[in-house]
Order: structure tokens, then C-alpha cells, then sequence
């Protein structure tokens, strides 16, 4: 008595890709959408049936680090892989997530900027001294502006208590600090920003 010591495999017409042998066979399946490999399966196929829907019997070679297996046009090809990864636009820094397979969209890096004053060169970020300058003078010409407010309130409730001769001598003492105060804080220049060593402000 003859015994099978293998499962049946499964012998597929070469032209319609139906069983004309039933039997066992390796299936590999891909996503619908994707066509990304989806995993393998030893099913059994009927003879007059072909492999399931996404599926093909050809088995790929094992994909190395950084590359996603995708079958399209009935063969397994290689793609890039950076899901998952930041990404950066070179246009404005603004960091995101890669979600799909391939290369790295047009306009993005992985590389990211250092500082929010960084530009894109084409090849790496540099800082751009003059978006950083503005930004310093910018920042320093709203706190100069604000600390000249509340120094103008101050010297005018004080004045109008010297003006009326109610003033104490620590009223006028105070009143004359914070004029003190205004007009070396007019006498700075923003534009040495961030290197600006600001006046002590007068105790209340």
C-alpha cells in the first residue's frame, strides 16, 4: 500500500489561474487599497477554484529595513517606508507625521530645524540671523512700549501730586526716580536687541 506522506498541493492552469489539481497551496495576500503585503496562509483551493480576492501564489523576498512590500502590476515591488516618522516642511518648519508608503514628499525633510529662525537651503536648515535679529527687536520694542506706559502712569498720578503741592518727600523723591527711569527707557535702541541691559525699575 502506497502511503502520502505530503499534503496534495494544488496544481493552478498557468493561463486561468484555476485549480485543474486540488489541493494544498501557499496564498499571499495584499491590501485592496494599498496592494501592501498582508500576510500569508496555507489554504486548501477545490479544483475548478482560483486563489482568494488580493492573494497570489508567488511568495516575496524579504524586505529590508526601511522598505514597505507592495504587489502592483502582478509582481512584488519595494517601496520606501518612512511611516510613522516626523517629517518637516521646508517651508515653514511645521512638523508632521508620514502616514502613506513612498518617498518623502516634495517640500519635506526629515531633517529637523534646530530653532524656529532656521530656512531650508535645499540641503540642510541654517539660521537665518536676520529673521532672528527682528524677532529680538520686535520683542524688545513691545516690552519697551510697555514698560514706558506703566512708567507715564505712574509719573502722572505723582505729578499731580507734586503739581498741587501734596506731595510728600517720598512722593516727590519717587516721582523723581520714575521720570529717571522713562528716559533711560527712551534712550534705549531696540535694534541692540537681545543685547540690551534694561534700567531697574523704581520701588513703588
Amino acid at each position: 500500500m502506497a502511503y502520502q506522506l505530503q499534503p496534495q498541493k494544488a496544481i493552478f492552469d498557468s493561463e486561468t489561474g484555476f485549480a485543474t489539481v486540488a489541493g494544498w497551496t501557499e496564498v499571499y495576500h495584499y491590501n485592496e487599497t494599498t496592494g501592501e503585503f498582508a500576510g500569508v496562509s496555507y489554504d486548501f483551493i477545490y479544483e475548478g477554484v482560483s486563489l482568494p480576492a488580493h492573494s497570489c501564489a508567488d511568495a516575496p523576498t524579504p524586505a529590508v529595513e526601511g522598505k514597505a512590500i507592495v504587489r502592483k502590476n502582478n509582481k512584488w515591488v519595494y517601496f520606501s517606508d518612512y511611516r510613522n516618522q516626523k517629517i518637516y516642511s521646508t517651508e515653514t518648519g511645521k512638523e508632521s507625521i508620514m502616514r502613506e508608503i513612498g518617498d518623502i514628499p516634495v517640500g519635506y525633510t526629515l531633517l529637523k530645524p534646530s530653532s524656529e529662525f532656521d530656512v531650508w537651503n535645499g540641503k540642510k536648515w541654517v539660521l537665518d540671523t536676520e529673521k532672528q535679529h527682528q524677532f529680538y527687536v520686535e520683542d524688545a520694542t513691545i516690552k519697551k512700549n510697555r514698560l514706558i506706559s506703566e512708567a507715564t502712569n505712574q509719573i502722572t498720578y505723582l505729578q499731580d501730586a507734586v503739581n498741587l503741592e501734596m506731595a510728600t518727600d517720598e512722593e516727590k523723591t519717587v516721582c523723581a526716580a520714575w521720570k529717571k527711569y522713562r528716559i533711560l527707557l527712551n534712550r534705549i535702541n531696540v535694534n541692540d536687541a537681545p543685547n540690551i541691559v534694561w534700567p531697574e525699575k523704581p520701588s513703588i
